[in-house]
């Protein structure tokens, strides 16, 4: 299970990584970003809150290279319409494989977004969701 929770954490900064190319418009600065990820086997969900200084103007599908995630993970979709940005992933391990369906929308200064990871688990399906929601509250130090 804990290389799942990785795949989750790596398309995550995927969204906020650096490497930036053609795609949808962000404000550059500091960005507070919120995550709620619910997983049916806990009683309540999962929020963290990270900081991250962005210094490009657009968050693009091109820095979701295979170089980035796991070797077992393959990217199958990969578009832009607009503001919006979706992407989907599987993998592929040893526990199970998953799949990850993800989207994220820019405003230019706050995203929203989320998505799913279904995990096959010993034959059992488990889904994770997952929404986050990020500000620029100012400029990177």
């Amino acid at each position: 299970m804990k290389g799942k929770y990785r795949c989750l954490a790596v398309l995550f900064s995927l969204v906020l990584s650096s490497v930036f190319a053609q795609g949808i418009p962000i404000e550059p600065g500091m960005w507070e970003m919120t995550s709620t990820m619910k997983i049916p086997m806990l009683p309540r969900p999962r929020v963290t809150t990270n900081m991250e200084c962005i210094e490009e103007s657009e968050l693009s599908p091109e820095a979701m290279t295979e170089e980035d995630v796991d070797s077992n993970c393959t990217f199958d979709t990969r578009v832009v319409d607009g503001n919006t940005m979706k992407w989907s992933m599987d993998c592929v391990a040893k526990g199970g494989d998953s799949r990850g369906e993800w989207e994220v929308t820019s405003h230019g200064d706050t995203l929203t977004g989320g998505g799913t990871i279904t995990v096959d688990m010993q034959g059992q399906a488990i889904a994770m969701t997952m929404k986050w929601d990020g500000k620029r509250i100012g400029d990177c130090e």
